[in-house]
């Protein structure tokens, strides 16, 4: 059954050089160096994410039946850098990409790469890559520098998606060099299986649920009620406790209950973790009308992407509903015939 991949990533050469001049790694934040040496000798990770990497992105996704990708950018993103620089290659990167989807309209969609460390910026350029780009939402790549999004200087990304009625997709990042030291790194344990539990493995997942809650708490969802929001590998942890945060969380600010945000405000994508056990848990949790299909392309290549939803037991409107009609709906879109 044909399919929109949500979590699906690019890079640009050009801009991964630029970020390499504008960017140190830090002495005590995540080693990514000796992090990715691992992934690679464990799992035979290569990065095909550059823009030019086509033909093997199209192979993949008519292999997988994928009909289309939404993209948004991969590792590095250009949205974490701070100032005019920050704002010149996002506007840059979100130029590029809507030249490529021109060149591919019956196979790829858009997500902005915005500057989020500008926040006013962040709107104008959210605004621009909707209405005059066709794009169709935001995916953040982390959170600004030291700060949340539900910090109240962010409030117009949020209206600005509400209004332009298009979804914002919250990414993992890498996480702060305070937290990473915190609760990740070890003696007895490598830098590259203490960067793994800090990002990918686990970490990075706990952040992002964090952030949602935050977001939850913070009151965006009352503000914004029909705000849109998509998080990925099943839910970032979140589904596993909503009773518990129901129950627990003193929030009489709310006008609901934490638990309904997440039904009710947020999509969940598996970003190609293909498991029977989360599935189930998220279909109980939230219903099939809000999950959405992902591959995680190209850090993840599930070569049963094509095949899992046949896996789990589910209607042919279920499948549906899961591989582009969720989608179609919220992206106002329908798969060119």
């Amino acid at each position: 059954m044909k399919s929109i991949n949500f979590e699906e990533h690019f890079v640009l050469k050009e801009v991964q050089e630029q970020m390499a001049d504008l960017t140190t790694p830090s002495p005590n934040g995540v080693p990514l160096k000796a992090m990715l040496e691992a992934l690679e000798q464990q799992t035979g990770f290569t990065n095909q994410d550059e823009i030019n990497e086509h033909d093997a992105r199209i192979q993949f996704m008519n292999q997988q039946d994928v009909q289309m990708q939404v993209l948004s950018y991969g590792n590095g993103s250009p949205s974490l850098i701070p100032g005019e620089k920050g704002i010149e290659l996002c506007r840059y990167t979100n130029n590029r990409l809507k030249s490529y989807i021109d060149d591919h309209p019956d196979r790829f969609l858009g997500f902005a790469t915005l500057p989020i460390n500008e926040p006013q910026a962040a709107v104008e350029e959210f605004k621009r890559c909707v209405n005059e780009l066709g794009f169709k939402g935001a995916l953040i790549f982390g959170h600004p520098k030291g700060q949340f999004l539900d910090n109240s200087a962010f409030d117009g990304i949020f209206q600005t998606a509400e209004a332009l009625d298009v979804p914002i997709y919250l990414h993992p990042a890498p996480i702060s060099d305070d937290a990473y030291q915190t609760y990740y790194q070890s003696d007895n344990y490598s830098d590259a299986t203490a960067g793994s539990f800090a990002c990918y493995g686990y970490g990075w997942h706990i952040d992002v649920g964090i952030h949602t809650m935050r977001l939850v708490l913070s009151g965006v969802f009352d503000r914004y009620p029909n705000l849109k929001m998509i998080i990925g590998h099943w839910g970032e942890f979140t589904p596993f406790f909503y009773e518990r945060m129901d129950d627990m969380i003193y929030a009489p600010h709310l006008n609901h209950k934490p638990s309904h945000y997440f039904k009710n405000n947020f999509y969940i994508t598996p970003s190609g973790m293909l498991t029977k056990p989360q599935f189930d848990m998220v279909k109980n949790a939230v219903g099939i009308d809000h999950i959405l299909y992902s591959a995680d392309y190209p850090y993840v290549q599930p070569e049963n992407l094509g095949s899992f939803l046949d896996e789990l037991g589910l209607t042919n409107d279920e499948k549906r509903k899961i591989s582009y009609s969720n989608a179609e709906q919220l992206l106002n879109f329908k798969i060119p015939e």
